[in-house]
C-alpha cells in the first residue's frame, strides 16, 4: 500500500516537474533573451606610437523582451579578450571580445590605430667662431635629424641657401614636417650701391614738372634693396636753380650709402626787346578763331597788313593754318579760357599752356612761344583761385622760353564797346596817344572785326606801320595785381 502511494507521489512530481520545465522553456522562448557586450571607451581607439595600450574593458548584458528589459550582468560568465595590438609598430589592430551564456553567444570588436604625429627634430651644429667674407662660400657646420619612429633621417633633409639664410626641411615617413633656419654668419663690410637713372647731374627746363628718373640699389649680400631707398628733396620747377635730391639706403649689416642727384632747373635765354624806329601798330586778336576770323583775314590781306592772333581751342581750329599761311603771327591764349581752372595752380596753368602750344603745332606745324595770359598779366580774377600766381607765372613763363604780351591800347570790345564806331574810336584814341601801339581786340565779335578796316586806313594815312608780333617785340607788360 505504501509502495503504491510512493509511486503515485513520484509520478505526480514528475508530471509537475515536466509541466514546470515546459512552462520555463515556453517563457524563455516568449521572452526572447539576448546577450551583448558593451565596450568601455572608444570603439575606434587612437594610440600614439610608443605609448602603452591600456585596455578600457567591456561589460556583459543579458536582456529579455518581457522581463529583464533593463538587463542584468550574468555572474557566472566572463568576457574573453583577444588582442594583436603592437604599440611599437604603426598600423591598425583589432581587439576581439567574446562571451557565452548557456546557449547564447556574442562578440564585439574594437579597432586600435597606432599612429605617429610627432615631428622630427633637426639639430644644427654651432658655427665656428669668427666671421666669413661674403665673397667666399659658406662651409656648413653640420646638422642632424632624428624621428621618434624613423630614427636617424639626416639623409632626408633638404637644405636650401638664399640671401644669407639657410633653411633645413625634413618629412618623416608619417608625413610630419620639421624646419630649422640658420643665418649665415657673414661679416659684410661692403655697403650697397645706388645707381641713379639719368645720372647725378640732371637738367630740366623751367616750366616742366620734375619727374623722378628712377634709381636702383643692389647689395652684395642682400640683393635688390631699391624698395628701401629713402628719397628726400624737392625741385621747384618754376624757379631756375640747382636742387639736390638725396637717396639713402642701409643693408642688413648696417652699411649705409648716400647718393645725391643735382637737378638743374634751367632758364631759357630771354630775348632782348627790339623797339621799332618808326610809328608802329601791332594789331592783336584774342579768343578766336571764330566765325568772323575768315572775314578779318580777308580785310587784312586786302591792305597787306599782318597781325597777331592769340587763339583758343575752338571749333574753328582749321583756320589756324590759314592764319599762319597768310603771314600772321599766332600765339597761345589758353585751351578753355576758364579762369578758375587755368589759374588753379602753377601746375594747372603750365598744363594748359603746353596743351595749347601742342594744339597750335598740330594745326599749323609752328611751335609758337608767343602767348597772352587770359585777362592779361594784370588780371585780378586769379586772386580768388591762387594767391600770388601771376607774380610767379610772369617770371616762370619767360624762364621757360615764352614771351608774354599785354597791351597799351584797349578797344574795350570785351567790355562796354558793343558798336563798331565805339571800338574804332577807342582804338584810334589810344593809338594817337602812343608812338608804338599794341592793340587788344577780339575776333569773336562782329562789331570789332568790322572796325578793323577803318583802323587800318587811319593808321596808313597817319604814317603808321602795321607789324605782327615777334619774340623780340615790345611786351607792354602791365603792373601785376596778384
Amino acid at each position: 500500500m505504501k509502495k503504491r502511494y510512493f509511486q503515485a507521489v513520484l509520478a505526480g512530481a514528475a508530471v509537475l516537474l515536466l509541466i514546470l520545465l515546459s512552462a520555463w522553456l515556453l517563457l524563455f522562448r516568449i521572452n526572447r533573451f539576448s546577450l551583448s557586450i558593451r565596450l568601455k571607451g572608444e570603439q575606434e581607439y587612437v594610440l600614439e606610437y610608443g605609448e602603452t595600450y591600456e585596455e578600457p574593458g567591456a561589460g556583459l548584458l543579458l536582456r529579455g523582451t518581457l522581463f529583464l528589459k533593463e538587463g542584468i550582468t550574468p555572474k557566472d560568465t566572463e568576457i574573453q579578450i583577444a588582442s594583436d595590438v603592437n604599440e611599437m609598430k604603426l598600423g591598425r589592430y583589432t581587439v576581439t571580445y567574446t562571451a557565452n551564456w548557456y546557449w547564447l553567444n556574442t562578440e564585439e570588436v574594437r579597432t586600435v590605430s597606432v599612429i605617429d604625429t610627432r615631428m622630427p627634430v633637426i639639430t644644427l651644429a654651432e658655427d665656428p667662431e669668427g666671421s666669413l667674407d661674403p665673397e667666399k662660400v659658406y662651409q656648413e657646420a653640420g646638422y642632424t635629424a632624428r624621428d621618434n619612429y624613423d630614427g636617424d633621417i639626416t639623409d632626408r633633409v633638404i637644405r636650401t641657401e638664399s640671401m644669407g639664410l639657410i633653411t633645413y626641411a625634413v618629412v618623416d615617413s608619417s608625413g610630419n614636417p620639421a624646419y630649422a633656419e640658420r643665418e649665415v654668419p657673414y661679416h659684410d663690410p661692403i655697403p650697397p650701391q645706388i645707381r641713379l637713372e639719368g645720372g647725378a647731374q640732371y637738367a630740366i627746363p623751367t616750366g616742366k614738372p620734375y619727374s623722378e628718373p628712377g634709381y636702383l640699389s643692389v647689395d652684395n649680400v642682400d640683393g635688390d634693396l631699391s624698395h628701401r631707398v629713402a628719397v628726400e628733396g624737392e625741385v621747384d620747377w618754376l624757379r631756375p636753380g640747382t636742387y639736390p635730391i638725396t637717396y639713402t639706403v642701409t643693408d642688413n649689416y648696417e652699411n649705409t650709402t648716400v647718393a645725391t642727384r643735382n637737378v638743374q632747373v634751367t632758364a631759357a635765354p630771354r630775348t632782348e626787346t627790339r623797339w621799332p624806329d618808326e610809328k608802329t601798330i601791332y594789331l592783336t586778336f584774342d579768343d578766336g578763331p571764330g566765325p568772323y576770323t575768315q572775314q578779318l583775314l580777308d580785310v587784312l590781306d586786302s591792305y597787306g597788313v599782318k597781325a597777331t592772333f592769340f587763339v583758343l581751342n575752338t571749333d574753328y581750329n582749321y583756320l589756324m593754318r590759314e592764319i599762319v599761311e597768310r603771314g600772321h603771327s599766332i600765339g597761345i591764349h589758353s585751351v578753355t579760357h576758364t579762369y578758375e581752372e587755368i589759374y588753379a595752380s602753377p601746375e594747372a596753368y603750365f598744363d594748359d599752356l603746353f596743351r595749347m602750344q601742342q594744339i597750335i603745332y598740330e594745326n599749323t606745324g609752328v611751335m609758337t612761344t608767343l602767348m597772352r595770359f587770359p585777362g592779361g598779366s594784370s588780371n585780378e580774377v586769379s586772386c580768388g583761385t591762387c594767391e600770388g600766381i601771376m607774380t610767379l607765372l610772369t617770371e616762370a613763363v619767360q624762364d621757360a622760353g615764352f614771351q608774354y604780351f599785354d597791351w597799351n591800347v584797349d578797344s574795350d570790345d570785351a567790355g562796354n564797346a558793343h558798336k563798331t564806331k565805339t571800338v574804332r574810336n577807342n582804338v584810334l584814341d589810344g593809338i594817337a596817344r602812343t608812338g608804338i601801339s599794341l592793340v587788344l581786340q577780339h575776333d569773336i565779335h562782329p562789331y570789332s572785326v568790322e572796325a578793323v578796316e577803318e583802323i587800318i586806313l587811319w593808321g596808313l594815312e597817319n604814317g603808321y606801320t602795321f607789324r605782327p608780333l615777334e619774340p623780340d617785340s615790345p611786351g607792354f607788360h602791365h603792373e601785376l595785381n596778384n
